[in-house]
């Protein structure tokens, strides 16, 4: 039976496909909105640092220890996204990359918004989910530190690679399905990974 999360994260690639296919959107565009998840996971993984157990059983608490690594973390993956965004828009935008450009786009690209909404939603429903069946309490801080490298770059190269080939194409349309397809076919693959090694002993998993 398909997980909530995973589902969710279904929903949206369908949803973005939808506004993008109905809006006219440029192959572009909807990878500059796959480059935005990395931001939506970066928010999301805020509220992880605070909730999860200490690297050992017998480690208590400490507040101050937690905000350092959230704080090293938020610079280090800022880092990654702010680079995967200048490909992005280098590369298929064909613009520089600054805040101004950024808004620029959220403002007037028609749907944009609702798709943007969509994905803080759908990682939402990730988080919620591994707080109710106990997985965010119970995963070690130094775990949460790493864990969005695995899926979202993986993912991303996926996109990025995809894009640069699908973009030659003449029917924009087509660009569009077939990117949607490979995201949602790596966001599973990704997701039931996940779930293997969630289900390993922790000996076998490190190993």
């Amino acid at each position: 039976m398909m997980k909530l999360p995973l589902a969710a994260l279904i929903v949206f690639n369908l949803l973005s496909l939808a506004i993008a296919l109905y809006m006219g959107w440029k192959p572009a565009m909807i990878l500059f909105l796959y480059w935005a998840e990395n931001v939506v996971v970066a928010l999301w993984q805020i509220p992880r640092f605070f909730v999860a157990r200490g690297n050992s059983p017998n480690e208590g608490y400490k507040l101050p220890n937690r905000v350092f690594v959230c704080a090293f973390f938020l610079v280090h993956y800022g880092i990654f996204t702010f680079v995967h965004g200048t490909l992005v828009f280098s590369l298929f935008l064909h613009e520089e990359m600054t805040q101004d450009t950024v808004l620029d786009l959220v403002s007037t690209t028609p749907g944009l918004k609702l798709a943007l909404l969509g994905l803080l939603v759908s990682h939402g429903v990730q988080f919620f989910s591994e707080l109710v069946n106990g997985v965010a309490n119970t995963t070690p801080l130094d775990k949460v530190m790493g864990q969005p490298y695995k899926r979202i770059v993986v993912l991303h190269l996926v996109v990025l690679l995809s894009g640069g080939l699908l973009l030659f194409l003449p029917y924009p349309m087509a660009s569009l399905i077939l990117l949607a397809i490979i995201k949602t076919v790596a966001d599973v693959y990704l997701d039931r990974k996940q779930m293997k090694q969630q289900e390993m002993p922790a000996n076998v998993a490190q190993f």
